[in-house]
């Protein structure tokens, strides 16, 4: 036999039950410390692991059940079993994508990396939904509007504001007040984010209010037929199905051919009328 073939390969130390541990994880300041789970391991393992959230274990309200919450674990106290996280990024469920989108209409996506006012990079992906199918021109034009109105609002807020924005649908709001002048939506969501990079001794912060300002964004249209057409669009009529007209109760205005066989009617009666007394007045002479 070879030499390598004599070799002996390493023992690998197996790890105990108990040397492992039940570890609590806390949510970060902007989520007031709430306690979002466990996870059991290692000293050495707990570091970097994810946790998942839904937001309605936050709020209580029925309709944030579709959107997840994901808490990275950055400090770990093994002895005191509890360990922090910072804010990683949220995602809606698949159900939830899929339901925004209907048929017959243009789905817009953009997905750009924003850096908020105290270093944070996010990488965030928006999706606007048309009522009715749009022309190029449009889509083009609001996504650029997305862009613009997603990098002002990153570039003027500290970075637990923009994660506040982006969970209470307030960007969303923002996104769908500019981009409904080009064509009417049905929906604007931001269905993914992701913590990309953190600056040098960042820190995450409480939340004083959620009182946001509006971001107000200048776009540049190639065509001014585009606001003009966009203006004439009446959304009740692409919403509501067309039907068949209703019958008139209007009286109908009689044709000229039927006033004429109606005037025609009235000389033949009167001819009718006249023969008779004629032939009265003959016997009458005899």
């Amino acid at each position: 036999m070879s030499s390598k073939a004599r070799k002996k390969k390493p023992k690998v130390k197996k790890v105990k039950w108990a040397d492992k541990k039940w570890i609590t994880c806390v949510a970060p300041r902007s989520f007031n410390n709430n306690e979002i789970g466990e996870i059991i391991g290692l000293e050495d393992t707990i570091d970097g692991r994810i946790v998942e959230n839904l937001l309605y274990d936050f709020t209580g309200k029925y309709s944030d059940i579709s959107l997840k919450l994901i808490f990275k674990v950055n400090n770990v106290n093994f002895e005191n079993g509890r360990a922090d996280t910072i804010f990683f990024g949220h995602q809606y469920t698949s159900d939830y994508i899929r339901s925004l989108i209907g048929r017959g209409s243009s789905k817009i996506q953009t997905i750009k990396n924003l850096t908020t006012k105290d270093g944070y990079i996010f990488r965030v992906t928006g999706v606007c939904t048309t009522i009715k199918r749009a022309r190029s021109s449009q889509i083009d034009l609001i996504r650029k509007i997305m862009d613009e109105v997603l990098r002002e609002f990153a570039s003027s807020y500290n970075h637990e504001k923009f994660i506040k924005a982006m969970i209470s649908r307030e960007l969303d709001n923002q996104i769908q007040r500019v981009a409904k002048t080009i064509y009417p939506l049905s929906s604007s969501v931001i269905i993914k984010s992701k913590l990309v990079s953190i600056p040098e001794g960042g820190e995450d912060k409480e939340v004083p209010d959620d009182q946001f300002e509006i971001v107000e964004v200048d776009i540049k249209r190639s065509r001014k037929s585009e606001i003009k057409r966009s203006e004439r669009i009446n959304v009740k009529k692409l919403w509501q199905p067309k039907r068949a007209p209703k019958p008139s109760n209007k009286t109908r205005v009689p044709t000229s051919s039927e006033e004429k066989s109606s005037e025609e009617k009235p000389s033949e009666e009167k001819s009718s009328e006249e023969k008779p007394s004629e032939e009265s007045e003959e016997t009458k002479t005899e």
